[in-house]
């Protein structure tokens, strides 16, 4: 598991993991984000909006998981110092 990945679930163990974080729990994640975190967060934004291109129109759901998981790395690239 990337270390990313790991600062998320981190978080989202006090957190339902269908609600979204809370902006706190946002800027945790992001001060423990050094240049590697933060190249492998836009390595992952290319591959889900690549991935959000493969989706069939008929499938909203995946559409919504993918376009929380866009939001959720977007929010902690705009909180990285």
């Amino acid at each position: 598991m990337r270390k990313l990945q790991k600062l998320i679930a981190a978080e989202r163990t006090t957190f339902s993991p269908y609600s979204r974080l809370p902006s706190c729990a946002i800027s945790r994640i992001a001060a423990k984000c050094r240049k590697d975190e933060i190249a492998d967060a836009h390595i992952l934004l290319k591959e889900l909006k690549a991935e959000l291109a493969t989706v069939p129109e008929w499938d909203g759901d995946t559409h919504d998981d993918i376009w929380r998981t866009i939001e959720l790395f977007r929010a902690i690239l705009e909180k990285v110092k």
